[in-house]
């Protein structure tokens, strides 16, 4: 592993191209080491709280909801940003067949010269049920998933039968080689104890998208630790990763204050889980158990919910949930989780959602990309 932490950024994947494009283009150019696509037919944020006059960010992005197809936006990323890593983040096994995911990324491993990610977890409910498939049964799925993934770059071109609950092969030829004999890593989005034994007996990476305490991070990679010894597996190239929602200002507290104003990035609240509204003394508009943001789908939730979230939420909320305020109360929040195991940090900068994409954001968005470039690592 290198002794510095490697910083990608996590990319809208919507239109207008054009500013898909460039803004990937300024990503390479602040000198990140990966850029990855979620994989979303609908985004978060409600239709009803988007649009000129309630989201800064609406003046450049018409529609959240807008998005490409990440599939063939790595294509065209293979070809124009060399020298990064490429992946999704993430994917997941109900809209896309195990063998498309195998195929496809071995594909982008030969275009990028053995620079791409799978990313994969068990998926959110609003790009699921709403086309017509049953969201249940996630963590079986997944796992199927990755086993039949596995089979078929381990085949060597060899016939390969699977008989599960979800998929069945019989006799299936997976042919294209490996780039260079080797397979893309697989980076799991897991979170809790039974996914954290999924990543760890078949990931090559481990890629959580909420936020932890440096004690939560380490208890994870431990979890993960313990359930490849037991399968057996050698984790000494394995790279344990997470997604941080960034919201960039001057001093954490008021600019949560002020992103909480923002109908759309306080209606965000409501993706944060029950438990956690519980621990700031609050209760969940949607119930004290509700799972937060798989479970989340914008177009069912009332208006006066959406409101009621908003006002409810507290900048103490937010604050467990983002990474908020000065480019070094960041770092410095970065910095704890690398003294855990952390290796590889990517940022969703959110912050344009509440307060648009001026100079000034750009700037700080450089600033905090080199600076966490320069966190070293233990040995």
């Amino acid at each position: 592993m290198a002794n510095r932490l490697s910083v990608g950024v996590e990319s809208n994947c919507t239109t207008p191209l054009s500013l898909e494009r460039a803004s990937m283009r300024m990503y390479q150019l602040m000198g990140v080491d990966s850029l990855f696509l979620p994989d979303h037919y609908v985004s978060f944020v409600p239709r009803s709280l988007w649009g000129p006059g309630l989201t800064p960010a609406a003046d450049l992005v018409p529609s959240p909801d807008a998005f490409l197809d990440p599939f063939v936006m790595m294509g065209m990323m293979a070809a124009r940003y060399r020298g990064v890593r490429i992946g999704t983040g993430v994917t997941e096994p109900y809209r896309r067949h195990p063998v498309t995911l195998a195929q496809a990324f071995v594909t982008l491993d030969h275009m990028t010269k053995g620079k791409a990610i799978l990313g994969i977890g068990n998926g959110e409910r609003e790009n699921v049920e709403p086309y017509g498939m049953r969201f249940v049964q996630r963590v079986g799925r997944l796992e199927e998933a990755l086993q039949i993934i596995r089979l078929l770059w381990e085949s060597g071109g060899e016939p390969v039968s699977f008989d599960g609950k979800h998929w069945k092969l019989d006799k299936a030829l997976f042919a294209t080689p490996l780039y260079q004999g080797k397979p893309p890593p697989i980076w799991i989005a897991s979170h809790a104890p039974r996914m954290l034994g999924l990543t760890g007996r078949y990931g090559d990476g481990w890629y959580p998208t909420r936020k932890f305490t440096p004690d939560e991070y380490a208890d994870g990679l431990a979890r993960i630790r313990a359930a490849a010894a037991e399968a057996g597996r050698d984790l000494s190239h394995f790279e344990p990763a997470l997604q941080i929602q960034v919201i960039l200002g001057d001093d954490r507290h008021k600019t949560l204050e002020a992103a909480l104003k923002v109908p759309a990035t306080g209606a965000m609240a409501l993706l944060l889980p029950g438990p956690l509204w519980k621990k700031h003394g609050l209760e969940h508009p949607l119930g004290a158990d509700y799972e937060g943001f798989p479970q989340f789908v914008p177009e069912e939730v009332p208006p006066e919910i959406l409101e009621q979230g908003r006002k409810m939420a507290t900048p103490e909320l937010l604050a467990d949930a983002a990474f908020a305020g000065s480019v070094d109360q960041i770092v410095e929040e970065v910095r704890a989780l690398t003294r855990v195991g952390l290796r590889h940090v990517v940022i969703w900068n959110i912050g344009p959602l509440a307060f648009g994409a001026g100079p000034k954001s750009m700037l700080q968005l450089g600033s905090l990309i080199r600076k966490l470039k320069k966190i070293g690592l233990p040995a």
